[in-house]
């Protein structure tokens, strides 16, 4: 990692920082004291059963909406969301025919469909991610390591060519700086990894609109043939204070993106815990903690990780600093891939999975779950089991909403509302 603890750039006025952790535990800096934590986590979780752990403690409200159903607006299980107040941007990822679409978010009626996808001037070449910001929608794709820009209204902007690769998430500074994590290093649009060849991580990348690079986050990594078994291709993203956060798993750092820089916030302790870079799947690395979702609110920072295939929760207290820890025995699926049900629902007792492709977050925090064919049985089965939840009348709205379905209607959006 880029060890200096400033790089001062004057020609766009902000300060992009990245310092090692044991220079930030010393930093005498009111405001990182008040906000760099580090957490113990090299023990032993088997069978932690906090059963205090609920939903309410991230989200304090819930919000339905059913997408309008035309020919126009077929919506595909390959999907990606935008939200913005006003409105829902759609990325149909169906990768004969990808689409993206504009709907209203108070009716969630069909609006409009913005864009074209194509190999042609102006059209966007098979997009995998978007981020909407004012007035201005952003498509990117790390197929062609490319971000193409769009008003809301469907006019063209330009395309930016990104360096290093966009990874699978992008997020917008203010419509001028576009944040990246390419992750395992990209060249001319291919995987650049190849024994004997240096690998590098690049956990954060900071360009310009014109695509020029102005800052980069980048690890060296050490092991045993390809890594790509054991590291993500690119890092855990979630937002806080409507500020991008990221999780670099090669220094175990939480990071924040903002106008001031990349500034560390928590340190996590793994200890033998702590996965080491390898292209094989063995028992010893099937024992390291592989962290896959992250929650954040003013008093709380919750955790979401995989362990000796197990499904493991946490609620770190910031003011107490205590970490209390839930083993989820719900937990479904292979490796590192489970999907598991997270605190108890006390919302609405909609049945949720926190780490599955059904599951988005927008800028501000909130969650979104998405219910489709796929999951419209689970999530009425768990509807009607729920019992003394915070909003028994969302309960039955939803529960109303569901009844009223046609097979191949596009999906519901819920949306639950991030405390602050």
């Amino acid at each position: 990692m880029n060890k200096k603890s400033l790089v001062l750039l004057m020609s766009i006025g902000i300060c992009l920082s990245a310092c090692n952790s044991k220079k930030q535990k010393n930093d005498e800096s009111p405001v990182l004291s008040k906000t760099f934590y580090e957490i113990d986590f090299s023990r032993d979780f088997t069978g932690s059963s906090c059963n205090n752990l609920l939903l309410s403690d991230m989200f304090e409200d819930v919000e339905y909406i059913q997408l309008e159903t035309t020919n126009e607006c077929l919506i595909d299980q390959r999907t990606f969301y935008a939200l913005t107040n006003k409105d829902i941007y759609i990325l149909n990822k169906n990768y004969t025919k990808e689409k993206l679409f504009r709907f209203d978010r108070s009716s969630g009626n069909f609006i409009s469909t913005i864009g074209k996808t194509g190999q042609g001037p102006q059209e966007m070449q098979t997009p995998s991610a978007l981020y909407a910001e004012n007035s201005f929608i952003y498509a990117s794709s790390n197929a062609v390591n490319k971000v193409f820009v769009y008003r809301k209204d469907g006019e063209y902007v330009r395309t930016v060519h990104m360096q290093r690769g966009t990874g699978e998430r992008i997020t917008i500074l203010k419509d001028k700086y576009i944040i990246s994590h390419p992750g395992q290093n990209y060249k001319e649009g291919e995987n650049n990894f190849k024994e004997g060849n240096p690998n590098q991580y690049n956990a954060a990348v900071i360009l310009d609109m014109e695509g020029n690079i102005l800052f980069t986050q980048r690890d060296t990594l050490k092991g045993e043939g390809l890594p790509y078994m054991t590291l993500d291709w690119d890092p855990k993203r979630w937002y806080f204070n409507n500020q991008l956060n990221y999780y670099n798993e090669v220094d175990n750092i939480i990071y924040e993106v903002n106008e001031k820089g990349i500034i560390p916030r928590y340190k996590f302790n793994l200890g033998k815990n702590r996965w080491t870079v390898t292209g094989k799947l063995t028992k010893e690395t099937m024992a390291h903690i592989k962290f896959h979702c992250f929650k954040e609110t003013s008093d709380y920072l919750f955790i979401y990780w995989n362990q000796n295939q197990k499904a493991y929760f946490a609620r770190f207290d910031k003011h107490t600093e205590k970490l209390d820890v839930m083993e989820d025995e719900s937990a479904k699926g292979r490796f590192w891939h489970l999907k598991a049900n997270g605190p108890q629902n006390d919302i609405d007792g909609c049945g949720i999975y926190f780490t599955t492709s059904e599951n988005y977050e927008d800028k501000t925090g909130n969650f979104i779950f998405t219910i489709t064919p796929d999951n419209i049985d689970y999530v009425r089965a768990s509807l009607e089991k729920a019992k003394n939840v915070k909003f028994p009348e969302k309960r039955q709205q939803l529960l109303k909403m569901l009844g009223d379905r046609e097979e191949d209607d596009n999906p519901i959006l819920v949306i639950y509302k991030l405390k602050r």
